[in-house]
C-alpha cells in the first residue's frame, strides 16, 4: 500500500462511496397519487399547505411557518418583510451561494461581504462589526453547510445596532445553537427544500422554501407581499393595515407546489434520523483525520449543534505540512485512492467578476452594484479567500457503506505519509 495509486500503486478505496439509507419513495408516491386521484393539483390549503406549515414550525418552536416555491424566494420574502429598499445595505459573508444576497439586489440594496471566521466558515462577529454603516438595514447570516454562527454575538450586535438578522438555513434544516432550532433566534429563519433524496437539501421537495419567524408583524407583511389569495388559517388574525387588500394582497404568488409539500411533509419525518446519523459519521471522520498533519478540520462552538449537512463535511489544507505541496496535487493524489473529494465548496463572492467589476440591472445606473460602486479586488477579504483557497470537502451519509470510511482513512494516511512522490 506504500506507492500512491496515482504513480501506479493499488487504490486504499475499493468501496463505492454510494448512500446505503432507501428514500421512503413508495409513501410519498402513495400520498402524491392521492392528491392527483382527488383532482388538488393545486391550493389544496387545509390539508397541505397548512398541515405542512404547521408541522414544520412546531418541529422549530417557531410561531409561524410559510411555504414558498424555492429557497431564494424565501429570502426574497425576508428582505421584503423586514423593508428593505433601495440605497440600504445588508452585511452577508462572502463565503455562500449568491442567492443569499441575489435577492436584496433586485430591490437595489447593495451587499457588503465580511468575513468568515478562520476554520469554522461561518461570518465573522468582529469583522460584521466593523463593516455597519449607518445605511446598513440587516445582517444576513448563513450556517455554511450546517455550521451554525456564533448567534449570541450576532444578536448582540444587532440589539445594538437596531438591525435585523435574516438566518439563512438552508443547509442546516434541524441545526441548533444553544438547545434552539436554527432559523428562531434572528428575525426570521429561510430554508431551501431543493433537490433530491441523497444529495439534496436535508429536507428535499425537489424545489421549494418556507420561512419562519416568531414576529407577527413581519409574517403578516410577507403574506401581504408574496401570497395572493392565501386563505387565513383556523384562529388567525389578520393585522387591521391589510384587512382592505385582503384577499389579492399585493397580487403576488411565491406559492410552493402542493406536490412539493407533500413530498416535504414525508421527509420531515426522516430528518432527526438522518442528522443523527450524518453528524456521527462527520464526528467519526474529523476524529481520525484531525490526527493527519496538514488536514485541518472545521470546528464549530460548544453550543452549536451541526445539521442538514447540505454540500457534505469540509475541511481545510495546510500545504506547509507537505512542503508546500499545492492542494491540487494532494487532492489528485487522494482521488485516484478512489476517495470521493467532488462536494462543493462556493466562490468566495466578492472576488466573481459580478460583485468586483458591478454591473447596471437596470440599464439606467440606479442599481445597487453600479454608478458610485466601488466593487471588491482580491485581498479586501484575506481570511475568506485564504479559507477558500485551502477547502476540500467530501460527502456525509445517513447509512455509510460498510467500510468506506475506514478506507478512505487510510487514503489519507498512505499519501500522507508518501507525500514526497508527488513533488
Amino acid at each position: 500500500m506504500s506507492k500512491l495509486a496515482i504513480n501506479g500503486g493499488s487504490k486504499a478505496v475499493t468501496i463505492a462511496a454510494e448512500e446505503q439509507w432507501t428514500p421512503p419513495c413508495d409513501e410519498i408516491r402513495n400520498v402524491i397519487d392521492e392528491k392527483i386521484n382527488a383532482g388538488k393539483l393545486s391550493g389544496d390549503w387545509e390539508d397541505t399547505y397548512f398541515k405542512f406549515e404547521d408541522e414544520f414550525a412546531a418541529y422549530t418552536g417557531a410561531k409561524n411557518c410559510l411555504a414558498f416555491n424555492e429557497g431564494t424566494f424565501s429570502l426574497w420574502a425576508a428582505y421584503l418583510g423586514i423593508g428593505l429598499k433601495p440605497g440600504d445595505e445588508v452585511i452577508v459573508p462572502s463565503y455562500t451561494w449568491i442567492a443569499s444576497i441575489s435577492p436584496a439586489l433586485y430591490i437595489g440594496a447593495r451587499p457588503v461581504f465580511c468575513e468568515v471566521e478562520k476554520g469554522k466558515l461561518v461570518a465573522d462577529p468582529a469583522d460584521i462589526r466593523k463593516r455597519i454603516t449607518p445605511k446598513t438595514k440587516a445582517i444576513v447570516v448563513v450556517h455554511i453547510h450546517g455550521n451554525v454562527a456564533n448567534m449570541d454575538e450576532i444578536m448582540e450586535i444587532a440589539r445594538e445596532n437596531n438591525l435585523y438578522v435574516v438566518e439563512d438555513c438552508s443547509h442546516c434544516h434541524g441545526a441548533e445553537w444553544n438547545g434552539k432550532k436554527a432559523g428562531t433566534i434572528g428575525h426570521i429563519g429561510c430554508f431551501s427544500m431543493q433537490g433530491d433524496f441523497i444529495t439534496g437539501k436535508a429536507l428535499p421537495a425537489g424545489e421549494g422554501g418556507m420561512i419562519i419567524t416568531n414576529d407577527d408583524d413581519l409574517y403578516n407583511k410577507i403574506v401581504f407581499y408574496t401570497q395572493i389569495n392565501r386563505p387565513l388559517k383556523a384562529g388567525e388574525q389578520l393585522d387591521e393595515k391589510y384587512k382592505r387588500f385582503y384577499p389579492a394582497n399585493l397580487g403576488v404568488k411565491f406559492r410552493a407546489h402542493p406536490f412539493a409539500l407533500c413530498i416535504a411533509r414525508v421527509m420531515l419525518k426522516y430528518l432527526d434520523y438522518r442528522n443523527d446519523q450524518k453528524r456521527s459519521y462527520r464526528q467519526k471522520m474529523n476524529e481520525a483525520l484531525s490526527g493527519i498533519p496538514g488536514i485541518i478540520t472545521i470546528s464549530e462552538y460548544e453550543k452549536a449543534r451541526a445539521g442538514g449537512f447540505y454540500g457534505g463535511m469540509q475541511m481545510l489544507y495546510d500545504a506547509t505540512a507537505y512542503d508546500n505541496l499545492p492542494k491540487e496535487r494532494f487532492l489528485e493524489a487522494i482521488k485516484a485512492e478512489g476517495v470521493d473529494m467532488s462536494y462543493r465548496d462556493y466562490d468566495a463572492l466578492h472576488m466573481t467578476p459580478l460583485f468586483q467589476e458591478g454591473y447596471d440591472i437596470y440599464g439606467n445606473g440606479q442599481g445597487a452594484i453600479c454608478g458610485d460602486y466601488i466593487g471588491y479586488k482580491n485581498g479586501d477579504l484575506p481570511v475568506t479567500e485564504s479559507t477558500w483557497a485551502n477547502l476540500m470537502g467530501m460527502p456525509v451519509f445517513t447509512n455509510e457503506p460498510a467500510g468506506y470510511a475506514e478506507q478512505v482513512i487510510e487514503a489519507f494516511r498512505k499519501v500522507s505519509e508518501n507525500y514526497k512522490e508527488l513533488l
